[in-house]
This record gives structure tokens, sequence and C-alpha cells, in this order.
């Protein structure tokens, strides 16, 4: 799990320090956030969950949903303020997002492979934030976040040379559908931070309203699913830590970064996931995916050192202001 550290030396105290301060701060819980995401996979593969993936996504988004609006009123979060966010549009966008997510990318895994599903899905959340943040948000991004994107894309692609195939060419469009969504989400996640909304409480009700959708398309798998205390553990760890915590630290980094820069950051998921799958499922690596995922790194650490913070100036001529 990799954590960026803002170096400040030589820096005047003001505002400006302060704005870096934050935007290095979201940054982190940035990274931490999507480092516990990127356990998941780990996870399902040392404790079997003898069920469908999409069965997995709905227990994921439903036990995050229970964990993060039990846990949201110990942080500051009020209930009475729960009715109100079924009145955002940021809130269904997020919903709507988080669940389509996992068809699409589980269409494009069976139609294109896992390789190539991943690469194009995590390539694309990234470039859609950012230039849906761009274009709608007016959230500027900086020469380093096109470099550092870049970069990390870059180390993608190479990473998988060799792994990519395509059975199907719709696989493609189920995964470009798939990042692009997310993209959207922490576009829509960004609005609802500046009108106020409480960090957990936002994929809260999000992931509650997805999976409510996702349960019509999975209620048959579902009975079927044979529960024991491994089960219920892995869904325990899937749903509260994968799911509601790292999104939680996700849209708590919301706050200090645009949404181009935290979709970089996400990117440290897959990295997290290669790390582990050598450490602890000693899977082997290839020279391609050494190169690759040191090209992962250096992009987030280029991000992450410098997190693209003009942030106030960002929040001054932007279309949407912090309450």
């Amino acid at each position: 799990m990799w954590k960026a550290n803002l170096i400040l030396n030589n820096v005047v105290p003001g505002p400006a320090l302060d704005a870096r301060n934050h935007a290095g701060r979201s940054v982190s819980l940035s990274l931490l956030g999507n480092g516990l995401a990127g356990t998941a996979g780990t996870a399902a593969v040392l404790y079997t969950f003898n069920s469908t993936a999409p069965v997995v996504g709905f227990i994921r988004l439903a036990l995050g949903a229970i964990a993060l609006l039990l846990l949201a009123p110990f942080f500051g979060g009020r209930v009475k303020k729960i009715p109100r966010l079924l009145t955002r549009p940021g809130i269904w966008i997020m919903a709507i997002t988080s669940a389509s997510y996992q068809g699409f990318f589980f269409a494009a895994i069976e139609r294109s492979g896992v390789a190539t599903a991943a690469l194009i899905t995590t390539g694309c959340i990234p470039v859609s934030a950012g230039l849906v943040g761009w274009l709608v948000l007016r959230e500027r991004l900086s020469s380093v976040w096109f470099i550092s994107t870049g970069i990390a894309i870059s180390g993608l692609v190479v990473a998988s040379i060799g792994e990519l195939k395509t059975n199907d060419a719709s696989g493609i469009l189920f995964a470009v559908a798939a990042g692009t969504g997310i993209g959207g989400y922490l576009n829509a996640a960004k609005v609802e931070i500046r009108a106020g909304g409480h960090p957990m409480q936002l994929p809260g009700v999000a992931f509650l309203l997805g999976s409510l959708g996702l349960f019509i398309v999975v209620r048959n798998d579902l009975v079927q699913v044979q529960w024991n205390s491994e089960a219920i553990l892995l869904a325990l760890y899937l749903g509260v830590i994968t799911m509601g915590l790292a999104n939680a630290m996700q849209i708590l980094g919301l706050r200090g970064i645009a949404p181009g820069v935290a979709a970089t950051m996400m990117l440290a998921d897959p990295v997290t996931a290669a790390l582990l799958g050598i450490l602890v499922l000693n899977e082997t690596v290839t020279i391609n995916g050494l190169i690759g995922l040191g090209l992962v790194v250096v992009g987030l650490i280029m991000q992450g050192v410098s997190p693209n913070q003009p942030t106030e100036k960002i929040r001054k001529s932007g279309r949407h202001r912090a309450h």
C-alpha cells in the first residue's frame, strides 16, 4: 500500500500552505482507501465465497451501505438528513453508477477476459473523471496530472502485455462503460461533498439504493449462497472494510482534491492487488509486470507529491461552491 508524503520544505505559512496540507491529507486518505479496496481480490481467493461475481458485488454494496449508515452518527452524521439526500441528483448518479459498475465490469470480464477488462476499466476511470470534472465542474487539471496519469496508465498497459485478449468486442464497450461510470460517480460525489454531504452518509445511501436495484438482478442466485462462518467473515470484510471504510476514505479525500486526481489515486487498487498477489498468493510476475508496476507507482508518487491544488482558486471559479 502506497502512501504519498507531501514535501513542504521552505514554504512560507499561509493560505497556500494550508490548502497544500489539506490536499496532501486528501491524497493520503484516497491512497489508503484505494489500498484497502485492492485487498478484496486477495481475500476472495484466500477465503472462497461460493457464489457468482454479481452476487458478491451485491453483498459488498449492501453490507458497505449498512456499515456506513450505522457508523455515520458516531462521526457527526445526522439521521434526519438522510431523507433529504434522496432528493439530490448526485446521490442517484452515485447509486446508479456504483450498481451498474458491477454488471458492466463482470460482463466485460466474461467477454474480454480479466486482463483486458481490468486494463480498459481502470484506464478509463481517471480519464473520464478528469474530463467530466474539467468540463462540468471546472476543476482545472495541472500538467502534472496529465503526465503522472499518462505514466500510470502506460504502466498498466505494459503490465498487461501478453495477457490482453478479447473474444467479443462488446466486452470492450462494457469495460469503457464501467470505467466511465466510476468517473461520473466521483464527480457526483464531489458535488455532494461541496454541498455539505457527510462522507459516510453519501456513499452509504448511494450503495443502499444501488444494492436495492442490483437485488432484482441477483435475487435468484442469492438464495443459493451457502452461508458458513468463513463465508460470513469474508462477506463482512468485503462489505465493511473494502467497500464501506475504503469508500468513506475516498469520499473524505475528495474534499481537498479534484475528481481527476482522486481517480488517478484509484490506480493504487491494482498496485495493491498485484503486490498482494506476489507476496501472499505466490503469483509469478514477468519483467513486463515489474516494469508496468513500477511505472504505476511512479505516476502515483508524482501525483501524490503534487496534488494539483490551486484548490482555493478552483472553488472560486467553479460552478459549485462549498457551503
